[in-house]
């Protein structure tokens, strides 16, 4: 039962009504034996900074910040991590008296579903699909990871440039994709495409080198075209499930201030509640 004592945290987008995160901080709130709650707030598109802000008077523990308010996150705080600064975005943002404090777990994220799949960004060749908020934390983790080349390729060109300008990476117009992946170790989606179970990047992953690796930041639905393509060309893939738990588990200990019960299979939880 939430009480005026419930210490109350919540994740923020739009959409948000197909985030797993609710159902994933609940659990482990429960498995810690806390009294706390984690809750979805869908907000309209045109959401500003000023309006996070106000959130950050509301008495909430903070946020998990999702599409497409990660740069908008970083903008609000008045404190922000390494990362937040080196990347320009945010999807935490922990509220306090001495104002709104901005973090990057999606790097966290990124590093731990690559680990997991035994993969590392180390002596690879990156090409990166997408230029908002989960592409910078992409494209600053394989240079925290000594990525050897980093191409960046998006729908508008001029974001592409201008994520390239400042990780120090190529960028590629989006009608040119399939020219990289000959030489990419690493392909990722870190776009939007493939939220609806149809649409995705146009990709022949036949032209991909042997052994490459595809990792799409998208978990749901459990069917897109861009994984299911490329496990159809017999490539290794990974899905945005490993990089939610991975991000989550630094984002709850800092709302709620305790460690993640290993008691619960997140991995399995959140599988089930795909249907997978």
């Amino acid at each position: 039962m939430i009480t005026g004592r419930t210490r109350i945290a919540g994740v923020i987008g739009s959409p948000v009504t197909h985030s797993l995160s609710p159902l994933l901080m609940n659990s482990w709130i429960e498995a810690a034996g806390i009294d706390a709650a984690y809750m979805p707030f869908p907000a309209l598109s045109m959401l500003s900074a000023d309006d996070l802000r106000a959130l950050g008077m509301s008495g909430l523990a903070g946020l998990n910040v999702t599409l497409p308010f990660k740069t908008l996150a970083a903008e609000c705080a008045d404190q922000k991590s390494e990362a937040v600064i080196e990347t320009g975005a945010a999807n935490l943002l922990l509220f306090n008296e001495g104002g709104i404090e901005a973090r990057n777990t999606d790097i966290d994220g990124i590093e731990s579903a690559l680990g997991g799949a035994g993969q590392a960004f180390s002596k690879c060749s990156v090409l990166v699909l997408g230029a908002g908020g989960v592409a910078r934390a992409v494209c600053a983790a394989a240079r925290q990871g000594d990525a050897s080349h980093l191409l960046v390729c998006n729908r508008t060109r001029q974001k592409a440039d201008e994520l390239a300008y400042i990780f120090n990476a190529e960028s590629l117009d989006w009608a040119n994709v399939q020219d990289a992946l000959i030489s990419a170790d690493i392909v990722i989606n870190a776009t939007s495409l493939g939220m609806d179970g149809h649409s995705g990047p146009d990709i022949d992953w036949t032209m991909c080198k042997a052994g490459a690796i595809v990792f799409d930041t998208l978990y749901t639905p459990a069917r897109r075209p861009f994984t299911q393509g490329a496990k159809a060309a017999g490539l290794t893939t990974i899905d945005g499930l490993s990089m939610l738990i991975g991000q989550a588990r630094p984002s709850f200990e800092a709302l709620f201030g305790v460690p993640v019960p290993d008691t619960v299979d997140a991995e399995a939880l959140l599988r089930k509640a795909l249907g997978q």
